[in-house]
């Protein structure tokens, strides 16, 4: 019997096989397109929010006091007030540089009945906190609010007693 292929020429074979193959594939495939993205994404809190002025919108393009009213629904509201973020910044000092004074604002002001917690279950008041909200009158974001607890119903977590 005469071998036609030996280890070797069949080796051989599929060696030039594959290679022949390989080659066509890589005549004939088409080129991988990548796609530039339009804004390439940025690290998280790499670019601070801009509030222009807004002051000469129209009331229309404002929210309404129904809508800031639902965002602060946990508390009682004693007042809310439509006023310029320079107004609040003058009467607290707290001024925002990335907040144009002659933007609009709702002053939010009210109560929290019982225990008023925080991130993580943090306990700040016991009783009674009064609460300022700042929110942005056009879109609705908040600037922030301040608490205040009153007399003996603060709990001032650096100095918590051990007990023994």
């Amino acid at each position: 019997m005469i071998k036609i292929f030996t280890i070797a020429s069949l080796s051989a074979f599929i060696f030039a096989a594959t290679t022949n193959l390989l080659l066509v594939q890589a005549v004939t495939a088409k080129p991988v397109q990548t796609k530039k993205q339009a804004n390439p994404a940025k690290p998280i809190n790499s670019e601070v929010r801009i509030y222009p002025a807004n002051n000469n919108l129209p009331a229309s393009r404002l929210i309404t006091i129904e809508s800031v009213i639902k965002k602060s629904s946990k508390m009682r509201i004693t007042e809310a007030k439509l006023t310029t973020y320079e107004e609040f910044a003058s009467q607290t000092g707290q001024y925002k540089s990335s907040i144009s004074t002659d933007r609009m604002v709702w002053i939010v002001t009210g109560f929290v009945q019982g225990e008023l917690r925080m991130a993580r279950g943090r306990i700040v008041c016991t009783d009674n906190a009064k609460i300022v909200q700042v929110i942005d009158a056009e879109t609705g974001d908040s600037f922030g609010r301040t608490i205040y607890c009153t007399p003996n119903n603060e709990i001032n977590f650096m100095h918590i007693p051990q007990t023994p």
